[in-house]
């Protein structure tokens, strides 16, 4: 399942609202003038407000972004097994939480699954701050109170990431770790299936060579046609087009031997230039799999993140390599790399196909950026316990040959950001996502910077 695939699994739980509780003899005050006494007048009209933008949990399922599930009424502590557990997002009827008994809680807490009260179709949770989760000894429990359309669309954005994290199945291709990316050395495929949920799935280079190696010219015809006609294929690339379209095959059809959704490849140690996965890359990311160049962990991981809050493809590199004290000096930092994904190419501009660092060898793919265009940077550190993000606009695009791409791109404070971004690659998006992964790290457990 690719990141555009993923839908955010949505499970409505009903519990003894505020009304039901008072409509008792119990409560004689409460029963007469609450419950059936006249209706708030401004409340009425709230409820009969047109939405500018439904975000109902109904019309999100109908757009396709949430998996609603049947509501489940939970009477006794019990009953919470009745949830999957392989829900995202716990949504608690108004007024549910309120006075729910403590075991019922205790048990919800327990699934630590996020939670949200109920929200209406312009995603207000007008009632969300009263509850008993806001009890100290639920401190721990996720728990989210929407406040408008942008506060449910942020939360479903950064609900998409923490699910496709959560079922990542990265075929590694090399050996461990990488030959050209620093990790933390408490850190192997055992403690990343344990902290984030990820499964790894790691091959030799050989068996990608071998792959390769075995398919046939005519299984790869098709593609190099398309290719002929999509990229202006430059420095005698057409010469070894056959190759480079065996590459992206292979790769696709190793994704699929193994059931993987992710991809690293260590590209330091491959045998031959011609064997850089690039164009491969810059397709399979356009397609919703998140690559990642040089067996960088915790890169992939932040991609993924930044493909999920955004459902878009995302530019990988390195942070001001091709930048001049200038470019700094006027707040523009250079992300700078071999992989553009082609929907993020200008409409406007042409798609080129160039050698790997003007060597005669290899393959990458080169287009102009849409200039203006806002943009999300963000990475993970070595530790992956920390996750950073900034915004700016890109400035622009030029072909610096080694590495093929470089984007300018205009930041608040471009000092800070070269000394404080703490991880070796960075990832860059179309578009302001920093609440998002505000949220994301909150989900995932990790440290939020904001640069």
């Amino acid at each position: 399942m690719s990141v555009k695939e993923v839908k955010v699994k949505v499970q409505p739980i009903r519990l003894k609202s505020a009304l039901e509780i008072w409509n008792s003899n119990e409560t004689p005050v409460a029963k007469d003038a609450w419950v059936h006494g006249p209706k708030k007048p401004r409340d009425v009209i709230r409820g009969e407000e047109p939405s500018p933008c439904d975000v109902s949990l109904e019309a999100l399922a109908r757009q396709g972004l949430i998996e609603l599930l049947p509501p489940i009424t939970i009477e006794k502590r019990d009953d919470v097994r009745k949830v999957p557990n392989d829900v995202d997002l716990i949504v608690i009827n108004d007024s549910g939480d309120w006075f729910a008994d403590n075991g019922i809680l205790d048990e919800l807490a327990a699934l630590g699954k996020p939670i949200a009260p109920e929200w209406d179709s312009w995603g207000y949770a007008i009632h969300g701050r009263i509850s008993k989760f806001r009890l100290r000894k639920y401190a721990k429990v996720l728990r989210f109170i929407p406040m408008g359309v942008n506060d449910v669309q942020v939360l479903i954005r950064a609900l998409r990431a923490y699910r496709f994290i959560r079922t990542m199945r990265v075929l590694y291709i090399g050996t461990y770790p990488s030959h050209s990316v620093t990790i933390g050395p408490h850190i192997d495929f055992n403690y990343l299936k344990q902290r984030f949920g990820i499964e790894f799935k790691k091959i030799d280079i050989d068996e990608y060579v071998k792959a390769i190696d075995e398919i046939p010219d005519e299984d790869v015809k098709s593609i190099v046609e398309e290719w002929r006609r999509r990229f202006i294929i430059l420095d005698n690339r057409e010469k070894k087009l056959t190759l480079y379209a065996k590459i992206y095959k292979a790769l696709k059809l190793l994704l699929q031997r193994y059931n993987a959704n992710a991809l690293t490849v260590d590209c330091a140690a491959l045998p031959d230039l011609e064997f850089v996965p690039c164009v491969a890359y810059s397709l399979l990311i356009d397609d919703g799999i998140p690559c990642s160049c040089e067996a960088d962990i915790p890169a992939l991981i932040a991609m993924a993140i930044l493909m999920g809050v955004s459902g878009g493809p995302v530019l990988m590199g390195n942070l001001n390599e091709n930048a001049t004290h200038v470019d700094i000096e006027q707040n523009v930092v250079v992300v700078n790399h071999d992989v553009v994904p082609t929907t993020m190419i200008a409409p406007s501009c042409s798609v080129y196909m160039r050698d790997y660092h003007a060597m005669g060898k290899g393959s990458t793919l080169y287009g102009e950026l849409p200039a203006n265009t806002i943009v999300t940077l963000a990475g993970m550190n070595w530790d992956m316990d920390t996750i950073w993000v900034t915004t700016g606009t890109i400035e622009w695009t030029q072909d610096t040959v080694h590495c093929r791409i470089a984007v300018g791109i205009k930041v608040r404070d471009a000092k800070r950001v070269s000394k404080d971004a703490a991880s070796h690659h960075v990832v860059m998006t179309f578009g302001n996502y920093v609440e998002e992964i505000k949220v994301v790290a909150k989900l995932l457990g990790i440290e939020f910077m904001q640069l």
